[in-house]
């Protein structure tokens, strides 16, 4: 995302940012998964039980489910049931109308941040714990807070920068095969590397067979 040269991607906040993810999600999985193991050779080799072992798991599940939820945002690779790429094969239109969904989506996600900072506000007031090793539930309860707020702040940057994309180049998905331009759109984005309609009838143009 460029704003007259200040490219976000390149900022030192966004690459600590994406490393911190990347460690809390190696750390909450090694954590569950060892704890698990744990619980399990305790259980049947030694005969013993590893005493509140669901709740430390839940502490380390609840990160990990959410920073991974992050990283998808990150990425922009949440599972979609996307029927534009199907019937609509026009990709002015087609991303016109992604545009929009994204707009839907922030607007949701920015919701669920209020409701979750009213969570996470009463669970700081109210302290619940948990029965066993009266864990403060705030702790793996936060992360519903913190993981939606750093989703919308992916999601809000992937749809500003497709903005500038749209407007810039006529576009910004990746053209899939049969995505075409209009002669009209061609001639205000020549840079764009999408064939017109008759282009691919033909098979003369980049979405042709090859």
């Amino acid at each position: 995302m460029t704003f007259s040269g200040f490219e976000i991607t390149k900022t030192r906040f966004w690459k600590l940012l994406l490393v911190l993810i990347k460690y809390m999600m190696i750390l909450c999985s090694v954590a569950a998964t060892g704890c698990i193991i744990y619980s399990v050779v305790l259980r049947y080799i030694f005969k013993k039980n590893f005493y509140g072992s669901d709740e430390v798991i839940l502490l380390f599940a609840f990160w990990l489910y959410f920073m991974g939820a992050v990283y998808g945002s990150y990425e922009n690779s949440h599972i979609k049931a996307d029927l534009l790429n199907v019937y609509v094969k026009n990709i002015r239109i087609k991303d016109f109308f992604n545009l929009i969904a994204q707009v839907i989506m922030i607007a949701v996600n920015l919701v669920l941040i209020t409701w979750s900072w009213d969570f996470f506000l009463w669970g700081l007031e109210k302290m619940p714990r948990t029965t066993g090793l009266k864990i403060p539930l705030v702790i793996p309860q936060s992360a519903v807070f913190f993981g939606m707020l750093l989703m919308a702040f992916y999601h809000i940057v992937h749809f500003i920068r497709n903005v500038f994309s749209y407007i810039k180049f006529g576009y910004f998905s990746t053209p899939q095969y049969g995505d075409y331009m209009t002669a009209a759109a061609k001639a205000k984005f020549p840079q764009a590397a999408v064939p017109l309609k008759h282009e691919i009838v033909n098979g003369n143009g980049e979405g042709g067979e090859r």
